[in-house]
């Protein structure tokens, strides 16, 4: 019987993800609202905490106000420096060349071009991705804040809902107790997330406006949507404006100071400001963490990159409350007790 259950887990498991691949258009703006949602509940904590005079409905206002602000200036940043940055990258496979060339002179050694080394349709499908990417940016932005807005609005009646999906009483509690756990963790990892991702992308901002760097503010931004990639997301954000600066510099002066100043940054606040402010909430094991990142970039692509640690949490504490795919939450887990830190507050 418990080979049965396994079995029919795992069928269980490959359907749901064969569904949400075909799915993907519909369920990742509603996902990344839901996690905006948070976004908001996060800021209200925050001003009810530290402001109790204003009402909570306040504080939530404040994070409604304060998230139209950061999509309109992203929206914003995305159409001004776009362009720009694109036709910079194609200058990129260029420079490239010329300094493998210079490369192979000084150590009498057959000269490489980039596009033999990579492939040229390579290059090109890459910049292609690039660019489309960005400009899927502004249109995925309005369909996403639609979501938010009706999911703002039915806030209440949503939670309502929840409740009465569970006829027992004794499961009512339990359910409550793995939604209450899972949005306390996944607030935290947002927070801390995005102060940290504020922190390098605006000092790696100041570097590259003092070297003098174009589009230095898309690339910043770019810097602080990859710090919410686990693992490589923060690398690869702040190795981007080195390659961009061999395209608009002919030394090579700028783009090492470029490459060592984002780097210590980029090692500064990972390693010394982020243990302080997270503690391990969501009890991951790091190989499940690095594993999810492959899995839900397979599943929906650069979205489900960025939302793939806090999912990972939230499949855990639900397959923890169901015996028959508990061991699924014990392989995700760090200490073999598949369960997330109790919240803070219960509300």
């Amino acid at each position: 019987m418990r080979g049965g259950g396994v079995a029919l887990g795992i069928v269980g498991a490959v359907a749901a993800a064969a569904a949400a691949r075909e799915l993907a258009s519909i369920l990742v703006p509603l996902v990344i609202a839901i996690f905006l949602m948070l976004m908001v509940e996060t800021v209200a904590g925050v001003v009810d905490r530290h402001v109790p005079a204003i009402p909570k409905v306040g504080g939530r206002i404040i994070g409604v106000l304060a998230l139209a602000a950061a999509l309109a200036g992203s929206v914003w940043v995305v159409g001004a420096y776009a362009a720009s940055l694109v036709n910079q990258a194609a200058a990129v496979s260029g420079r490239l060349d010329r300094l493998l060339a210079e490369i192979a002179l000084r150590f009498s050694v057959p000269p490489v071009r980039l596009d033999r080394l990579v492939g040229e349709e390579q290059i090109t499908a890459i910049g292609t991705r690039l660019l489309g990417e960005v400009q899927g940016f502004a249109s995925g932005v309005l369909f996403v804040a639609i979501y938010l807005g009706f999911l703002l609005a039915s806030r209440r009646s949503l939670a309502l809902k929840f409740g009465r999906l569970f006829a027992r009483d004794g499961a009512r509690p339990n359910a409550r107790r793995v939604m209450h756990r899972v949005q306390d963790a996944t607030e935290q990892y947002i927070w801390v997330q995005t102060v940290t991702g504020i922190a390098i992308a605006t000092a790696s901002w100041a570097v590259m406006a003092m070297v003098g760097l174009a589009s230095a503010p898309l690339l910043a931004f770019i810097i602080f949507l990859t710090s919410y990639i686990p693992v490589v997301g923060p690398f690869l954000g702040v190795i981007i404006p080195p390659v961009v600066g061999l395209a608009q510099f002919e030394g090579l002066a700028q783009p090492l100071i470029l490459l060592v100043a984002l780097q210590a940054i980029n090692f500064a606040v990972n390693n010394v400001i982020v243990p302080r402010m997270q503690s391990d909430r969501l009890n991951l094991d790091p190989i499940v963490v690095l594993l999810s990142l492959g899995f839900w970039t397979w599943l929906w692509g650069m979205p489900g990159a960025f939302l793939s640690t806090p999912l990972t949490a939230l499949v855990m504490a639900v397959t923890a409350e169901i015996p028959s795919v508990r061991w699924v939450a014990i392989l995700l887990s760090k200490d073999g007790e598949p369960t997330v830190a109790a919240p803070r507050t219960a509300t």
